[in-house]
């Protein structure tokens, strides 16, 4: 294999540039920020003369829209997210690129720098050729995708319009038509401080809280049994996170949980939220902080014209194409909630997401960028 390609090396010089999201944790600094990679994307399409705008709305955490117009019927999206996991106890070095055994190593190699490069790449190799694509062209670098998806919030807030879309994520260089959404909260409980000497001059919010997780945990297993979506399974309740109390001795005034809920297409922000309000109607003393992170369940029908035109691509370079469900959520539940159908599609395989020795195949690399250079030309 000639791992001298271009899109190689340009795969290279995306991981080489840290742009880790801070997950909500207080890190700062132009490594947790995407503002240096969103820098190199947009200089990357101007030098093909391809129109760029940079939303930087949310300071240093920009997106990056480029626009091609040909004229043609239809435009399509490639997009995606600019944003990393963090690095935190990785086994290889995280922005020192390496390439060994057909495989580049890296933070973002795999999720999801591999298909930006594919899709950056064979954008402007088109433009660099001077051949004109059968489609026009919305290419989409998206700010905090890893945790809470709001810059593709944002560009749909800004206008961004499309006929049909690829979000790029490691596939395995199937299709994805159909995935879970998902949106995460916190349950807060309040008591009253005291010596817990004198136990019975507070409250402790930590025994509402365990009423609480009671409820929850019978919910759960009621979402369960619940008649399955035939792709994708039941929705799910899961609670990650639990914390309360100051110290040992002291009667507890505060607790909160974060709740997990997986969703199905179709349903809404209140469909999960106000079940678990009437569950808890009998427990004093809580309340719900507004969600953090929301964004839909997806699914695009298999007959769709935007699945087919992938898929002829996607057999032209490897002879098969395999079109399926998963069970993570993504960017394309936020573009599909405005009607623009858009599967998920790229190089990498989504066991090496967020690994402390992240890869991606560099064949598949390849392969990813012929597909979209002929999805655009064919």
């Amino acid at each position: 294999m000639n791992t001298g390609e271009p899109v190689v090396q340009l795969l290279a010089d995306l991981v080489a540039i840290p742009s880790m999201n801070p997950m909500g944790l207080g890190r700062t600094g132009i490594e947790y920020s995407e503002g240096q990679i969103a820098e190199f994307v947009a200089s990357y399409l101007r030098a093909g003369g391809i129109d760029v705008q940079v939303d930087e709305r949310v300071p240093g955490h920009p997106n990056v829209i480029g626009h091609i117009d040909v004229g043609a019927r239809q435009s399509v999206m490639l997009e995606a997210h600019l944003d990393t996991v963090s690095a935190d106890n990785m086994e290889i070095e995280p922005f020192s690129p390496r390439i060994a055994a057909g495989k580049l190593y890296g933070r973002g190699a795999c999720d999801t720098k591999g298909s930006l490069a594919a899709f950056l790449h064979a954008t402007r190799s088109l433009v660099d050729q001077k051949q004109k694509p059968k489609y026009n062209i919305v290419i989409v670098g998206t700010a905090d995708e890893e945790y809470r998806f709001t810059g593709a919030q944002r560009a749909i807030a800004q206008g961004l319009k499309a006929d049909f879309g690829i979000a790029g994520e490691p596939t395995s260089m199937h299709i994805v038509h159909a995935h879970k959404g998902v949106t995460r909260w916190k349950i807060v409980t309040h008591g009253v401080a005291a010596h817990s000497a004198y136990p019975e001059r507070g409250e402790n919010a930590i025994y509402t809280m365990g009423h609480i997780l009671t409820r929850l945990e019978e919910y759960s297993l009621q979402l369960v049994e619940q008649q399955a979506h035939p792709l994708l399974g039941t929705p799910s309740l899961s609670i990650g996170v639990i914390q309360g109390g100051q110290a040992v001795n002291v009667v507890p005034d505060r607790c909160w949980i974060e709740l997990d809920r997986r969703t199905l297409p179709g349903e809404t922000l209140e469909a999960v939220l106000q079940p678990v309000r009437q569950l808890l109607r009998e427990v004093p003393r809580w309340d719900f902080e507004e969600p953090h992170v929301s964004v839909g369940g997806m699914e695009v029908r298999p007959g769709a014209a935007c699945i087919a035109t992938l898929s002829r691509a996607i057999a032209n370079v490897v002879g098969e194409t395999t079109v399926e469900a998963a069970q993570y959520a993504t960017n394309a539940g936020v573009y599909n909630s405005i009607g623009i159908p858009t599967v998920v599609f790229g190089p990498g395989n989504i066991a090496q997401a967020h690994t402390s020795s992240e890869y991606i195949e560099l064949e598949q690399l390849l392969q990813a960028t012929e597909i979209i250079t002929r999805l655009l030309t064919q």
